[in-house]
C-alpha cells in the first residue's frame, strides 16, 4: 500500500481551503470504496492510504535531502509515496512523487496559455481524436473517456460537442484531474459544459441508465527502447499510473457498453489491439499516434 500525503497552506483562500478539504473527504471515502479493489487488481500502482502533512516545510526539505542520497531524519517521502499539495502561489492542487522529488509538483492548469489556445483551436475537424470519436455524432452525444489521466482529450471531445463523462481509477491522478476540471468549470475561457468526472474506478463502475455512444480509451502507451525522455508532467503522470496490464479486458467491457464504436489511441509503431472475436474497423491518422476504432456492433462475445 502506497501513501498519499496532503497539505494545504493556512495562506490559502477561505474557498479554495473548503475546496480541497472536500477534494480529500471524497478521496478518503473512495480510497475506501469497493472501486479501489479494481484498481490493485488492473494495475501495479496499487492502493493508497491517506495522511495528513503538519509540517510541510520540514516534509519537503527531509524528501529533496533523501534524493540527493543523504540521510534525513524525520518525515520523507518514500519513492513511491505522492503529496497533494496547495499553496497560494499554486494554479491548483498539486502532485509531488516522492522519487521525482525535485520536479515541480503537477497541476492540471486548463487557463495556462499554450493549453487553451490548442483546447480553443481544435474543433471536430482539426484534432484528429475529435475526427475519430465525434464522426458521425450529434452535439451533445454521450461520450465516455475511460481513462481521462490529465484530462486534455476529455476537454477536447468536449469542446468538440460532446457530452462527456470521464473515468479514472488513479487516486492521485483522480484528485488533480477533479480540481482541474473544477476551476475550467468557472473559467471564462471555457463557454461549453466542461467534462463530468465520474467517481474514483473504472467504467465497469458505471451504473447510469444511458449508455455512451462512444467510448475513448487511451491505455498506457508501451515502451520503446531508445525513445526520447518523456516531458516532466508525463513522467509524474506514468510513474503515477503505472503500466496498464488489461487491455484485453478493458476493451471487451467498452465494446460491450458502447453503442456506436470504441476508439483506441495507440502510438505509431504499435499493432492495433487484437483479440479473438474484436476486429479493428479503420484507423484515423494523429501523426505519431492513430485512434484504432472498433464497431460495437461487430464484437462478439
Amino acid at each position: 500500500m502506497r501513501t498519499l500525503y496532503y497539505y494545504c497552506a493556512p495562506e490559502v483562500e477561505t474557498a479554495r481551503r473548503d475546496e480541497f478539504a472536500q477534494l480529500i473527504a471524497a478521496a478518503q471515502a473512495a480510497a475506501q470504496a469497493s472501486a479501489l479493489d479494481i484498481a490493485q487488481a488492473t494495475s501495479e500502482a496499487g492502493t493508497w492510504q491517506l495522511v495528513a502533512v503538519s509540517d510541510y516545510d520540514a516534509l519537503i526539505k527531509a524528501t529533496t535531502l533523501r534524493a540527493k542520497g543523504k540521510a534525513v531524519t524525520g518525515l520523507a517521502l518514500e519513492p513511491e509515496d505522492v503529496l497533494l499539495e496547495l499553496t497560494p502561489k499554486m494554479a491548483g492542487v498539486g502532485l509531488r512523487l516522492g522519487s521525482l522529488a525535485n520536479f515541480k509538483p503537477l497541476v492540471i492548469d486548463f487557463e495556462q496559455v499554450a493549453v487553451r489556445q490548442r483546447l480553443l483551436r481544435g474543433g471536430r475537424q482539426k484534432e484528429a481524436v475529435a475526427r475519430a470519436v465525434m464522426a458521425g455524432l450529434p452535439d451533445g452525444a454521450l461520450v465516455f473517456d475511460a481513462t481521462a489521466g490529465l484530462g486534455r482529450e476529455s476537454m477536447i471531445l468536449a469542446h468538440a460537442g460532446a457530452q462527456v463523462l470521464s473515468f479514472e481509477r488513479q487516486l492521485p491522478i483522480w484528485c488533480i484531474l477533479h480540481d482541474g476540471l473544477l476551476r475550467a468549470g468557472r473559467s471564462r475561457f471555457y463557454p461549453f459544459t466542461v467534462p463530468t468526472l465520474h467517481p474514483l474506478g473504472t467504467i465497469k463502475d458505471y451504473r447510469g441508465a444511458a449508455r455512451p455512444e462512444v467510448i475513448y480509451y487511451d491505455p498506457m502507451f508501451p515502451e520503446r527502447s531508445g525513445s526520447a525522455q518523456v516531458k516532466k508532467d508525463m513522467h509524474i503522470f506514468q510513474e503515477v499510473i503505472g503500466a496498464d496490464t488489461d487491455n484485453e479486458d478493458f476493451l471487451r467491457a467498452a465494446l460491450t457498453l458502447a453503442t456506436r464504436r470504441v476508439v483506441v489511441k495507440r502510438p505509431d509503431y504499435a499493432p492495433p489491439l487484437s483479440y479473438p472475436g474484436i476486429e479493428l474497423a479503420y484507423s484515423v491518422d494523429g501523426g505519431q499516434c492513430r485512434f484504432d476504432c472498433y464497431q460495437a456492433d461487430s464484437f462478439q462475445e
